[in-house]
């Protein structure tokens, strides 16, 4: 997606399709402000798993995008790229939620995972392996890095799209719309402050592993050659931090 040309006389534009629904400065706005749609993938591109086509994702970005175009009012003093970015953002996670790689019955197995692992953790001592956890739930050691593996996306895009609503819980405030309530951006608020408190108290091992993968963008390659392991061990790291913080939230 290349960086559209800026408009000369952009307020101009601005007034002709805020007033008329111009088509044709619709069209000015749309290439203006695609340049958003390539800002709100950049960190997002890197939470996802290999089956998610990035030709998909702007796609569902410049539907947030037009859809902000029409929801916009500058009488609110809110500037507009604040304001797409958001709605670019909730789209596209809103689609990348409504794909699920995972069987009812992993999802299922997710869970009995989680609660393993605070059985164990109480019973133990300490923290478990990926091993103990897979004999405490009767599955294969694969089977759980696996449904751990694909429930990696799941949490932290999760985690994204309640950083969208904490974002706009001010503006929702100054001027609630219909349907808004306040208890439910509350919590989600919260959640995302349990999750930012459940990564800071991970073992060093792990939050690095979480911060180099989900945030730095690297590959289990590279973070390896980091820590000193081989991939396979930071898949396994990664996994147990995944089903610690999921216990976390749990609790």
């Amino acid at each position: 997606m290349s960086l559209a040309r800026k408009i000369d006389d952009l307020e101009k534009v601005w007034n002709d399709y805020l007033l008329r629904r111009d088509p044709q400065a619709k069209e000015k706005l749309v290439n203006n402000y695609l340049y958003l749609v390539k800002i709100a993938l950049g960190r997002l591109i890197y939470l996802l798993p290999s089956y998610i086509d990035r030709e998909d994702l702007e796609s569902y970005g410049i539907v947030g995008l037009l859809q902000a175009m029409d929801r916009f009012q500058p009488g609110r003093g809110l500037k507009f790229e604040t304001f797409a970015l958001s709605r670019i953002r909730g789209a596209v996670l809103d689609y990348l939620r409504s794909l699920d790689p995972m069987t009812r019955g992993q999802r299922k197995t997710m869970k009995e995972v989680t609660l393993a692992w605070q059985k164990l953790t109480s019973n133990l001592g300490r923290e478990p392996t990926i091993s103990e956890l897979a004999q405490e739930v009767g599955v294969s050691v694969e089977a759980v890095s696996w449904i751990v593996e694909q429930d990696r996306s799941t949490l932290f895009l999760s985690w994204e799209k309640e950083r969208e609503e904490e974002e706009a819980l001010s503006e929702r405030v100054a001027a609630p719309s219909k349907g808004f309530d306040p208890q439910e951006a509350l919590e989600n608020q919260e959640l995302v402050s349990l999750l930012k408190e459940a990564i800071d108290q991970l073992p060093e091992r792990e939050k690095l592993c979480i911060t180099l993968y989900y945030y730095e963008g690297l590959t289990l390659k590279e973070i390896g050659a980091i820590i000193g392991v081989g991939e396979s061990r930071v898949s396994q790291l990664l996994a147990r931090a995944i089903v610690w913080l999921r216990s976390k939230i749990a609790e």
